[in-house]
């Protein structure tokens, strides 16, 4: 931890679900500081009234929200809190930034009980959404620390007044990390002490050797393979062309559907599994012998960084990625590819490249990528940080 003899407390603003059926960079920080003997409070990103098309389970949820923060493992934490005000594209009044800082004035006062509770008297915030920039001032802390994981303007139900509010943020924190270097550029112009930490991920998780999931055992191989969330990013217009372009192969997509389907739902190649526990994954990626990332060309994901490349080399697959300023550094084991095109013509490639010595190549360079090595640049960082804040 930061001085190396004090145990900082931990408080993340805001969070994806905690049992989602994806883990995000979010999940593995909370994990990395509670085993490095920190007291971690991960807070949910909060219930609103929009959840209420989710039928039966928002009634679940809301009664969720009145609980008491929830021991989920070790000296960790989780919290989720109902906001009766949401801020969202969905509506001129809901978009204006009044409704964030209404919305964060009513949440402060619970959050502020909840770090009572826990005996946190002056935690590191860290913020994982510019929402978070109207609650962090209301709120005991030692720094606040923005983790910028998306360019967060470009993406669904975001109103237009965020990228004011996420300026704003920058200025705040005491230290912006982003997991891209093209949006590290852009909020440096806000914050100097702004610095780039890629994503990773677990590699002793997916690169132990794993039986294939007797799920897709009867699937034709080859089997060309996504796992994650089926999502806005996602170019399935892509999949359904390399998919008719080539009927030998077989696509499978993996996770949670959040957008219509019906591009691929009928073609007769693709299957559609939906999402798998995080523990079987690797046995899924066993099971494929191309891991693609067909994600559409627009302002969201030029500044992405996917964990599922750090991943799929984890597990020894070829990957084929459509074009992502992120991944050229990572050229020499991953095929990126411009159009539809050059996408089924890289598959192709890829397809001849699943000799032994290529995946422990593929493996190596994941070796280099875990959290464990990200989480502690960024705890480097921090340490610097509090040092001449102190």
């Amino acid at each position: 931890m930061p001085d190396g003899h004090t145990c900082l407390d931990v408080v993340l603003l805001y969070a994806p679900p905690w049992n989602g059926p994806t883990r995000f960079s979010k999940h593995h920080m909370a994990r990395y500081f509670a085993a490095r003997g920190a007291r971690v409070l991960y807070v949910e990103a909060p219930l609103t009234p929009f959840g209420l098309r989710r039928g039966r389970s928002f009634i679940a949820q809301l009664r969720a929200t009145s609980a008491s923060p929830r021991l989920a493992q070790e000296r960790l934490w989780v919290r989720r809190h109902f906001l009766p005000i949401p801020y969202h594209a969905a509506s001129w009044l809901t978009s204006r930034r009044l409704m964030n800082r209404l919305g964060q004035r009513l949440l402060a006062p619970a959050l502020r009980r909840d770090l009572r509770r826990l005996e946190m008297p002056e935690p590191l915030l860290i913020a994982g959404l510019p929402h978070a920039a109207d609650i962090v001032r209301l709120l005991p802390r030692r720094a606040v620390l923005y983790h910028c994981a998306d360019d967060y303007a470009h993406a669904g139900g975001f109103p237009r007044t965020l990228p004011q509010m996420e300026a704003e943020l920058c200025t705040t924190a005491n230290l912006v990390i982003t997991t891209s270097e093209t949006l590290c550029q852009e909020r440096r112009r806000f914050n100097p002490n702004t610095h780039w930490v890629p994503n990773g991920a677990d590699v002793d998780h997916f690169s132990a050797p794993a039986a294939p999931a007797p799920e897709l055992e009867a699937i034709r191989r080859p089997i060309v393979g996504f796992v994650g969330g089926i999502s806005e990013w996602v170019d399935l217009s892509l999949i359904a062309h390399a998919a008719r372009a080539r009927p030998d192969w077989s696509f499978v997509l993996i996770g949670p559907l959040a957008i219509d389907t019906d591009s691929v739902r009928h073609v007769s190649n693709v299957h559609l599994i939906g999402p798998r526990p995080y523990a079987m994954l690797p046995s899924y990626l066993a099971a494929m012998d191309v891991g693609v990332i067909p994600f559409k060309h627009n302002q969201l994901t030029y500044h992405a960084d996917p964990i599922k490349v750090y991943e799929y080399l984890a597990a020894g697959l070829p990957v084929v990625a459509t074009e992502m300023p992120a991944l050229h550094r990572l050229s020499a084991v991953v095929h990126l590819a411009d159009s539809a095109a050059t996408f089924v013509r890289e598959i192709a490639a890829a397809l001849d490249e699943r000799s032994d010595t290529q995946r422990a190549a593929r493996q190596r360079e994941a070796a280099r990528h875990s959290w464990s090595a990200r989480f502690d640049t960024m705890n480097q960082l921090l340490c610097a940080t509090l040092a001449c804040a102190s």
